[in-house]
């Protein structure tokens, strides 16, 4: 790849841009990876130069391009931010730092560094869309050149590339890069299966040329009889696509008839349905295999009219419909819009980075990275099913979601207040789950409150943020403190006091559940695990066989003390039970909360403890808090 290709380029596309700042950010990137290579053997600068190439395609500004041809010269110690803003302006600077930022991660996991990683570039890319779209650039061709990693790395590549990057670009509605993504993670994942299908598409597709080229001479002859101005072209469907497909339906590729596309270009919207009657008039439509995206647009705004129809020879195939606008948008979705509109945008680009904005409410809710990706996995990244209000207000929702789901995408008061929904007339409860098409009324009241519970089935990051924020605001906790400041530590041995026995591990059985203060008794294996038990537990006829050994619970505690506490779940529980430790002057140095059953949750603290005597008592304190059922020393 040469420079000049690039700046040819964007000349076609742009003819008044300043070419200067690009051709100036290559010489800079080129003299700083001047004498490195790639794996493939070739020098480093080929791949920005590869990755601004892919970015003209998509027709981006100059500052991008730039930014593009710098993306890696900051991660070179001797490059500072400062000599990149001297040089380049502060946008490029902040740009090239921006995509920088998310591959300088260092973190305790492998697993914590991708989800920090891509966390970090989500809501950079809140800020700056072009710092996603550098991002995802430099990741195909990355893809594109993959063969010269290990296998393994590949495989892993291509994993994240599938979970993450491709419905990334699928979210800002970049088809093309999306599809290739998809292709390429596909043929590493599953070689045999990708080369396999391979030669049955061309063969397939080589079959059924002539026909498609028939099909195509049709279509224009009868929308010169209707004064209609379209372009069709034709094309197999992508292999990924099509192995999905199979997946999903237990297919042959023999029962995969629709592999051919024909995608019909036209005007204006009146022309998409006027070419959907003519060609539901031509060829005999499939029954429920068709999509109406323009009346009910993707998330990602994508816009198109799929319908598949039978030719009159038999044989199936699918025609995508659109105008050259929702054209432009499928192929390159919000690059088109930023080449167009710039970073003013207007309502449609707005509207296709509401997702992204929405990141920026509920990420601070999650606990760790992880939990954050998982989310997002669940909340973005799914299918989605459309689901109406009785007003007929389009809701669009991840699969599989359930109605609190629903009531919280409607408005967060509405959720708080839910009891249940009325489902295309039926009573249904919070948890049932959603199909397409169905006429959801929420049921409110005002004694109404979210619960802990609900996080157990709610489906939607979005749910989920607003649930915990209620629960925090009831509770006066931040949820944030529920969790585990430090690992917990063993219980010392010499909480126990054994006589004649040593190194032995301590067990407290679960028939009895002894608590320090009450009367016990111990027996050994021969193993050295001595079994704590009640004095007067049931379960002591069964220790026959063990030695029983005399303990006793020590006075002088001074040790840091893990208990358990299981409890019916309602709202205020935590804090009610912290507020009673409080109450003891004993100090609390973490605490875990986690829903444990049906309606139960479990608080685990560890807690300084100095006394036998105050250990019994806080206790008996805790017993008699509302909703505990069992406690335990863990």
């Amino acid at each position: 790849m040469e420079i000049a290709s690039i700046i040819d380029k964007i000349k076609k596309y742009k003819p008044e841009s300043n070419t200067d700042i690009i051709r100036k950010s290559y010489e800079f990137a080129e003299l700083a990876h001047r004498g490195t290579k790639r794996l493939s053997g070739e020098d480093f600068i080929q791949h920005p130069l590869n990755v601004a190439y892919i970015l003209a395609d998509l027709k981006l500004d100059e500052k991008t391009i730039s930014a593009a041809l710098l993306h890696d010269v900051l991660r070179d110690p001797s490059e500072s931010l400062e000599t990149l803003k001297e040089k380049f302006g502060e946008e490029i600077a902040n740009l090239v730092n921006g995509v920088t930022n998310i591959s300088k991660l260092k973190t305790k996991s492998k697993e914590d560094c991708n989800s920090e990683s891509i966390r970090k570039m989500l809501l950079a890319t809140a800020n700056d869309v072009r710092i996603i779209l550098i991002k995802l650039a430099d990741k195909l061709h990355n893809m594109r050149t993959l063969d010269y990693l290990p296998e393994e790395k590949q495989k892993e590549t291509s994993k994240k590339v599938l979970e993450i990057y491709a419905p990334l670009a699928y979210r800002l509605g970049i088809e093309r890069v999306k599809g290739e993504l998809k292709d390429l993670a596909f043929k590493y994942l599953e070689p045999e299966k990708y080369s396999f299908l391979i030669e049955k598409v061309k063969d397939r597709y080589k079959n059924r040329e002539e026909e498609i080229v028939g099909a195509k001479e049709t279509l224009f002859q009868e929308f010169e009889k209707h004064n209609i101005k379209a372009d069709i072209t034709g094309r197999p469907k992508r292999f990924n696509s099509i192995y999905e497909k199979m997946k999903k339906k237990n297919y042959s590729f023999e029962q995969i008839y629709d592999i051919v596309a024909l995608r019909v270009i036209t005007k204006t919207i009146k022309n998409c349905y006027e070419i959907l009657g003519i060609v539901h008039n031509l060829w005999k439509p499939i029954p429920g295999e068709f999509s109406d995206y323009i009346a009910m647009p993707k998330s990602n705004m994508y816009q198109s009219i799929h319908t598949i129809v039978v030719s009159n020879t038999g044989k199936l195939f699918e025609i995508q419909i659109r105008t050259e606008d929702m054209h432009l948008l499928a192929e390159d979705g919000i690059a088109a819009h930023w080449s167009y509109k710039g970073e003013s945008g207007d309502k449609v680009f707005d509207k296709k980075l509401s997702w992204l904005k929405e990141l920026l409410g509920w990420q601070q809710d999650s606990e760790s990275p992880k939990e954050f990706i998982n989310g997002l996995k669940l909340g973005f990244f799914e299918n989605e099913i459309f689901v109406f209000t009785p007003k007929g207000k389009v809701i669009e929702l991840p699969k599989r979601s359930v109605v609190i789901d629903f009531a919280y995408a409607i408005h967060s008061s509405i959720g708080d207040k839910c009891g249940g929904a009325r489902i295309n007339g039926k009573f249904a409860s919070l948890r049932t789950e959603l199909k397409n098409g169905d006429i959801v009324e929420i049921l409110t009241g005002k004694k109404h409150t979210p619960s802990r519970t609900w996080l157990k089935f709610a489906r939607t990051a979005r749910a989920k943020s607003k649930i915990k924020q209620a629960v925090r605001l009831k509770q006066n906790i931040p949820i944030k403190s529920i969790e585990i400041k430090e690992p917990l530590k063993e219980i010392k041995k010499d909480l126990i006091k054994i006589k004649n026995v040593e190194d032995a591990t301590i067990k407290y059985s679960k028939c009895c559940n002894p608590l320090p203060g009450e009367e016990i008794v111990g027996f050994i294996t021969k193993s050295k695990r001595l079994h704590i038990h009640k004095f007067d537990c049931k379960s002591i006829n069964n220790s026959v066989n063990k030695k029983k050994i005399e303990v006793s619970w020590i006075n002088d505690i001074d040790s840091l003390i893990n208990i358990r506490v299981n409890a019916s779940d309602r709202v205020g529980l935590l804090a009610d039970i912290l507020n009673t430790i409080l109450l003891t002057k004993l100090k609390v140095e973490s605490t875990q909360a986690k829903i444990a059953g049906k309606d139960i949750t479990e608080c685990n603290f560890s807690i300084k403890v100095d006394t036998l005597d105050n250990l019994e008592n806080l206790i008996k304190m805790v017993k008699k808090v509302k909703g505990v059922r069992k406690i335990s020393i863990n």
